[in-house]
């Protein structure tokens, strides 16, 4: 899958989903390469934009989403059968490797925080958790019995959430 993307706005997301009907509870990871580069005449560094994946029975009310920082392939013609520039233009960073057993600590984690006297957070709210670095964002009910969308695509996250990511700048 491709996604090219001009002029996203701080804040703002591009993505491709896909309609499903799967139960992935037999699965333990997720597992993904991804590969970014800039657009000619517009400037990308590492960490500029996040890949998120979104599963769940919805896309807006009911879902997971794991959201890493990305960072930028040098531009260039590069050799795949060596590892070393293959590892260019895959850097390891930019694997999704998922344990799906965190999605389901953090919908707990959400659940136990609803439960905490004086909390205003409720079931529909966006409940945020991290696994290291990376985000994990849930919602409503999701059920990895009852895969309904995968979504994937990219995010200009908020220039303040950009700089939890900016460690190694």
């Amino acid at each position: 899958m491709v996604l090219r993307v001009h002029d996203l706005a701080d804040g703002d997301a591009r993505a491709a989903f896909k309609n499903v009907n799967l139960d992935i509870r037999e699965y333990r990871r997720l597992r993904m390469e991804v590969h970014e580069e800039a657009i000619i005449g517009q400037p990308l560094h590492d960490n500029d934009l996040t890949l998120f994946v979104r599963i769940g029975s919805d896309y807006k009310g009911n879902f997971y989403e794991y959201e890493i920082p990305l960072k930028v392939t040098p531009p260039g013609r590069y050799n795949n059968d060596n590892d070393a520039q293959r590892t260019i233009v895959w850097p390891t960073e930019n694997s999704i490797n998922i344990d799906l057993s965190v999605l389901q600590a953090a919908k707990q984690a959400r659940n136990n925080k609803i439960q905490e006297p004086g909390s205003s957070l409720g079931i529909s709210d966006v409940f945020v958790y991290y696994d290291g670095t990376n985000r994990i964002s849930v919602s409503g009910n999701p059920n990895l019995s009852n895969l309904k969308v995968i979504m994937i695509g990219v995010r200009n996250p908020i220039k303040t959430r950009r700089s939890e990511w900016m460690t190694d700048v």
